[in-house]
């Protein structure tokens, strides 16, 4: 390259690999879901209706929400991408 020149630029994850990435996200979610049903059962009551103090129900409800969606986005991500490179990558 030389002085003056941009990179060459590197594109994002393909389609495929994005639509891999959900659907593993989505299964890690259904794991999930069945794994702490239980938990999922005895926080009805605490996640509808709204109890006081709001703040401290936002916060479980955040918190609850957030962690199923962090790890199934997490653990999801990192086993699509291993799918995807060991028996879906044609470009290697």
């Amino acid at each position: 390259m030389k002085d003056g020149e941009f990179p060459e630029p590197k594109p994002g994850p393909s389609w495929e690999q994005l639509r891999v990435r959900l659907a593993c996200s989505g299964g890690v979610a259904v794991f999930q879901i069945v794994v702490f049903w239980d938990f999922l059962v005895q926080s009805r009551p605490f996640l509808w209706p709204p109890v006081e103090p709001v703040t401290q129900w936002v916060s479980f409800l955040m918190v609850s929400a957030g962690s199923f969606v962090v790890i199934s986005g997490l653990f999801g991500t990192l086993i699509a991408d291993q799918i995807y490179k060991r028996y879906l990558d044609t470009e290697t």
